[in-house]
């Protein structure tokens, strides 16, 4: 899993710069966004900020820190001084991307693979013009997928039920992570399905998998509290859901570690048997005679 990948596009990014993604079809790294195919439509501010968890968090972000800038001129300043950081703020903040006229947008992504399509659609922010020559970039922040990119290639022996509600978890990270972290607990919820390990509280389910994986269940603990969050919460950011989703991964490693120690069975039986049997005849040769 790239975890700065899934950092990177989990806020705006100029759709120039845009990073290529892994495929759903071929699991290649091979999905880049056709800039072709963009249709945008332009939305209220207010409306976005009511829909979109990423933006309103980034038109925050925006916001505390022009604050702060503010609070960092001294009152004894020179009033030139001060004019000279009003106006360098003011142009900072017009020609911000977050600033920029927003937008409803869809397209689509190729893969250049097996030339297989995915859908998207979420913001597209259109940046004022600056002093530069040329305009900036649009920037775009994708929160739907169709189908869903994976945010890690699962297995053919991860169980389907497990895969299911992982799938959904990515699904749900592009634009509410509290619903992606749920989802990742009923993952691991179907993982202990699948462990037989019985029980109604999903913690003393995890505990009895100390007896044979004791450290995967000490990871899958500290994945039921982010899962906690996301079902009771709402303070789940995307780089704690990055960390989640790389653990579970490799807790996931079990099922192809399990499917390989399988495929060696009948090789480990022959070779037990035709040893086991060569030394039960090298101790009868040199059991000395009564």
């Amino acid at each position: 899993m790239d975890l700065n990948l899934w950092k990177g596009i989990s806020s705006f990014v100029a759709i120039d710069k845009y990073p290529t993604l892994p495929c759903p079809y071929c699991a290649a790294m091979g999905l880049k966004l056709e800039q072709s195919s963009i249709q945008a439509r332009v939305v209220t501010e207010g409306k976005l900020l009511e829909e979109s968890k990423r933006y309103q968090r980034d038109k925050d972000a925006s916001v505390k820190k022009r604050k702060e800038r503010h609070s960092n001129t001294e009152e004894s300043d020179p009033f030139l001084v001060k004019l000279i950081l009003a106006a360098f703020d003011y142009y900072s903040e017009a020609t911000s991307p977050i600033n920029g006229v927003p937008h409803l947008f869809n397209s689509f992504y190729h893969c250049e693979k097996c030339n297989g399509n995915v859908s998207a659609s979420g913001v597209l922010l259109k940046p004022k013009m600056g002093l530069e020559d040329k305009p900036k970039p649009d920037f775009v922040k994708v929160e739907h997928f169709s189908p869903t990119v994976p945010i890690f290639n699962l297995s053919e022996n991860t169980p389907h039920e497990v895969g299911k509600e992982l799938f959904d978890a990515f699904k749900h990270f592009h634009f509410d992570t509290p619903s992606s972290a749920s989802k990742l607990r009923r993952a691991i919820e179907r993982f202990c399905d699948d462990m037989k390990l019985d029980g109604k509280v999903l913690h003393s389910r995890i505990d009895q998998l100390k007896k044979t994986y004791p450290e995967e269940a000490k990871q899958l603990l500290a994945l039921k509290l982010i899962g906690n969050e996301g079902t009771h919460g709402s303070g789940v950011e995307e780089l704690d859901l990055l960390y989640a989703f790389q653990i579970f991964q490799v807790v996931l490693e079990l099922y192809d570690r399990k499917a390989r120690l399988d495929s060696i069975q009948s090789c480990y039986a022959k070779l037990a048997d035709k040893y086991d049997k060569k030394k039960q005849k090298q101790l009868v040769h040199k059991t000395p005679a009564v």
